[in-house]
């Protein structure tokens, strides 16, 4: 294996594990009630915009100079403000969610509504899919099904809808910030993480009623937002143009297994019979879709 190879390897690893640790960390903090969901979203967010703004600030160079200067040009843009509020409507619904579900629950639908997201929006760009890519399309839909039919683990309704629709707005955001093709990546996830700090502190501050922050649950929170997701977004924006679309796609399907792991060892969280086969099931033909896509 070439030293490329190696590094690349290794982002995709970090960046892997910091997704997962996302799930931990905001799971960890809410079900330990350190914590509530509105404040651990705002100083996820401030967290990570400030970690942002650090990095790029400690790596600028010309392009990104002159791309940040174009970004605050931009500010107020309708599709600026429209990325930055997808992530704002992502890191809500994506901690109010955490509140009653299990961590790789939570992640799996997460991650399986992103990958339906990218899936709708690649057919509704014109595109046409296989009937192999049909037949994996579907067994994820099974699985998903599975996953949600009345039984004794399936997870809080409520909560399940608000992981997907976390899944839908982080699809959103990917697709809107590939279009910025203008600058780095980096400088749009960090124009974007600051705004949705502001929309944060403009919108919960004002509607949260009952606030519980507590010293681990704010050090909890600023650790899913600098480290998990400001440090491991740009660790995933620097392994992705050396990914494959395949590549890219199916690796992110550890994720949930990964949560799921680390919240059995940390959390004790039990992992089911039912919740393994719908992992099976959702995981799988989503990796159909995309290797066959692939090929």
């Amino acid at each position: 294996m070439q030293v490329a190879d190696i590094k690349t390897l290794s982002l995709v690893i970090l960046a892997m594990l910091a997704f997962a640790g996302n799930s931990i960390l905001c799971r960890l903090a809410l079900a330990e009630g350190v914590i509530d969901a509105g404040s651990f979203t705002q100083i996820r967010l401030l967290s990570g915009a400030l970690t942002l703004l650090l990095l790029t600030s400690v790596t600028r160079t010309k392009q990104t100079e002159t791309s940040t200067r174009t970004a605050l040009r931009r500010t107020w843009s309708t599709r600026s403000v429209l990325t930055a509020l997808m992530l704002f409507g992502y890191a809500v619904t994506f901690s109010f969610s955490y509140v009653n579900i299990a961590t790789g629950t939570g992640a799996l639908i997460l991650f399986a509504c992103v990958q339906f997201s990218m899936v709708t929006f690649h057919l509704a760009s014109g595109n046409r899919m296989t009937p192999i890519e049909w037949l994996g399309l579907g067994i994820s839909l099974i699985g998903f099904a599975y996953l949600l039919l009345p039984d004794a683990t399936r997870p809080d309704l409520l909560s399940a809808l608000l992981m997907a629709a976390a899944g839908i707005f982080w699809a959103v955001f990917t697709v809107l910030g590939k279009q910025e093709q203008h600058q780095p990546p980096v400088v749009t996830m960090t124009h974007s993480f600051c705004l949705a700090a502001l929309f944060g502190l403009m919108t919960l501050s004002f509607t949260q009623q009952n606030m519980e922050i507590e010293t681990k649950g704010a050090l909890l929170a600023s650790a899913s937002g600098a480290i998990t997701s400001g440090l491991g977004y740009a660790i995933w924006y620097a392994a992705l143009p050396k990914l494959s679309l395949v590549k890219a796609s199916v690796v992110q399907l550890s994720v949930p297994a990964l949560a799921s792991i680390g919240g059995w060892v940390i959390l004790t969280e039990p992992i089911t019979y039912s919740t393994s086969i719908a992992t099976l099931l959702i995981l799988g033909g989503i990796a159909i879709v995309f290797v066959v896509r692939d090929t």
